[in-house]
């Protein structure tokens, strides 16, 4: 997608690319102009990293962005693009006749493709192209990276959790495109005969096998208000205590009035806080709010300026506490698949680095004031038709790693993101809010993720309530709540020890987040 279709689909070709493509992805104007001096690449460590020396040779102060790529040997073994963004940065504002040299620098792993087949990622051997460009078609310096025998991830790089193929159900029983025959894999328009398999069908309406054990305590007399666990890590066992003393419809409340104001309890001293949109500044869909409107993502992302992404999330931020708003249900990190996306104005790019790095910074500038974040829409919201309808998305495992999450991992790894909000889509028949594979096995578990999940806005009953609390999405963001209130206290009813176990886990979530916002005097 985007331009690693491009460049891998004409590469080789300029006549055919010159007539496909105005604006190579990266390109840029400025009032000056500059020259670059790279140094060759030194691999140390796990690291590759080059210095590039940027002067402004023009007559006018400006700033420059260094852009490094690779291109990674291709066999037809994993599918890979011609070329894929590597790193980047910007300079400082130069002075006609400045210079400055600034690192860039990269994981050796991120060359590595994703191995549906052998759940792994895999680095294959041969050489790596890393050059040095002023836009992804565009180049300055070119380096060779050898790499002289195959290498295997199969645990994080963080966390040291397996890797494994959890999304096969996915990719469903389709051609993917390949750059090995273009010709043959090309995708066609659907012919309005296509049916749903059973096994789709059935994935679409899960059912819910009861549980054996023992259901939770409820309405216990512990002595607890919620301002004795401030500080408390999540695993304290003194939560257990505090949440023994909650009802289940208390329990119920907390989980299904997740739309821009929480419950609260008084008895037990659990503020209501208050969480609101949007990625280009505060709005509230049921209350007036003068607030001040940003540039869209699109153009903070042009800038590839991460300090100015931080000073954005600060600013939202500063003007939250003013407001008393708790969290910000920001930043969008969804893919541009086609300039013509319904919301492309709320995601910052077609490529998952940039996107994934100046979401990072706009998620640090707003939690170090204070104001807790959601990575939204996670995951596969790229497209607007048919979204709020629970569409099904297929995607092969490989694209879904390294296009679709690759971004939200990386906010959650580098900004430490308090919280996700899930999308409307069904990955492969499975909604994301109630998707075991999506929420515990990669967010939670592969990434490490320690956050609050929350669902979109709660549209139909595609967004089951009794999934969100058995796989890990804590708020149910429904506007409406009365129906996620009856259908979540019935499953939790009939099935104490597994959905009332879950909802606990959901509330328990929930309850930790608040004690570390700015209800509770945390910044």
């Amino acid at each position: 997608m985007g331009y690693r279709y491009y460049e891998t689909r004409w590469f080789g070709d300029e006549t055919g690319y010159d007539a496909a493509v105005q604006f190579p992805f990266g390109y840029g104007l400025s009032y000056t102009d500059f020259a670059w001096e790279s140094t060759e690449p030194v691999v140390a460590d796990g690291t590759v990293a080059l210095d590039v020396t940027v002067t402004n040779v023009g007559e006018v102060p400006g700033k420059d962005v260094v852009q490094v790529y690779f291109s990674a040997p291709y066999t037809g073994a994993i599918e890979k693009s011609a070329i894929e963004l590597a790193g980047c940065a910007k300079t400082d504002e130069l002075a006609p006749g400045e210079s400055q040299t600034l690192t860039v620098a990269f994981a050796v792993r991120d060359l590595a493709s994703w191995d549906t087949g052998a759940g792994h990622h895999l680095l294959e051997a041969g050489e790596y192209d890393v050059p040095v460009r002023t836009d992804v078609h565009t180049p300055v310096a070119s380096f060779a990276v050898p790499v002289t025998a195959d290498v295997v991830y199969d645990t994080d790089a963080d966390t040291g959790v397996a890797y494994a193929s959890r999304f096969d159900y996915v990719e469903g029983d389709l051609t993917y495109l390949s750059r090995a025959n273009w010709d043959s894999t090309y995708p066609s328009a659907p012919d309005g005969t296509e049916t749903a398999s059973d096994e789709l069908l059935a994935r679409m309406e899960p059912r819910i096998e009861p549980a054996e054990g023992e259901a939770p305590t409820y309405g216990a007399d512990n002595g607890l208000v919620l301002e004795d666990l401030l500080g408390a890590g999540f695993a304290d066992p003194v939560w257990s205590d505090f949440l023994d003393q909650l009802t289940l419809d208390e329990q119920v409340d907390l989980f299904s009035h997740g739309a821009y104001r929480s419950v609260a309890i008084d008895r037990l001293g659990i503020p209501s806080i208050t969480m609101l949109d949007s990625p280009a500044g505060l709005n509230s869909l049921f209350s007036p709010l003068n607030s001040a409107a940003y540039p869209t993502e699109v153009v903070i992302a042009a800038t590839w300026n991460d300090e100015l992404a931080y000073a954005w999330g600060e600013s939202v931020a500063t003007e939250a506490i003013a407001y008393g708003i708790d969290v910000w249900y920001a930043p969008g990190m969804n893919l541009h698949r086609t300039a013509m996306g319904g919301r492309g104005f709320e995601y910052f790019s077609e490529d998952p680095l940039l996107t994934g790095k100046m979401a990072a910074a706009a998620i640090s500038g707003s939690q170090d004031q204070g104001v807790l974040t959601t990575v939204k829409h996670f995951v596969l919201n790229d497209q607007e038709i048919n979204a709020r309808t629970g569409v099904n998305v297929f995607a092969s495992e490989q694209a879904l790693r390294e296009l679709y999450l690759r971004p939200f991992e990386i906010a959650v790894k580098e900004a430490d993101a308090a919280g996700a909000m899930t999308s409307f889509i069904n990955l492969g028949g499975t909604w994301a809010g109630g998707n075991p594979e999506l929420l515990q096995d990669v967010l939670r578990g592969e990434w490490g993720f320690d956050g609050f999940v929350t669902t979109d806005a709660v549209l139909g009953g595609w967004m089951d309530p009794a999934q969100a609390a058995l796989h890990g999405n804590d708020w149910m963001l429904s506007a409406f709540p009365a129906v996620t209130v009856s259908a979540i206290r019935e499953a939790a009813q009939a099935d104490p020890a597994g959905v009332g176990a879950g909802l606990r886990d959901r509330v328990h979530t929930i309850l930790h987040t608040i004690t570390t916002s700015t209800a509770m005097g945390a910044a």
